[in-house]
């Protein structure tokens, strides 16, 4: 018997949370470079700290969706390693003409 892991799903959650990362990169690095000394002495400083506070937000949002997506590749390594590892350990359990045979694939959702 073997684990039965929705690999497909994990890699698709991990693809989004990937791409989620890369979307928020663009407005991050737009906050980034926008000039809030255009504005003049009175407006500039609130804009400057607007455009801080956002730039600092839109980051630490990057860094997570970033981060949901390598733990999600960690845990389908995981998964795949202590599946194998299961499997072998009940292979040795069989007897020496059945060692060889492989668990049965599950059908179905």
């Amino acid at each position: 018997m073997t684990l039965q892991v929705w690999t497909a799903t994990l890699a698709q959650a991990r693809t989004a949370w990937e791409e989620q990362s890369e979307a928020l990169d663009g407005p991050r690095k737009n906050l980034v470079q926008a000039d809030s000394a255009l504005l003049g002495d009175v407006v500039g400083p609130a804009a400057e700290a607007f455009l801080t506070t956002w730039e600092q937000r839109t980051k630490v949002l990057r860094d997570q969706a970033s981060a949901h997506a390598d733990a999600l590749a960690a845990s389908m390594y995981d998964f795949l390693v202590t599946d194998r590892e299961s499997v072998q350990a009940t292979q040795q359990l069989l007897m020496w003409s059945d060692r060889d045979t492989q668990p049965i694939e599950a059908v179905g959702p």
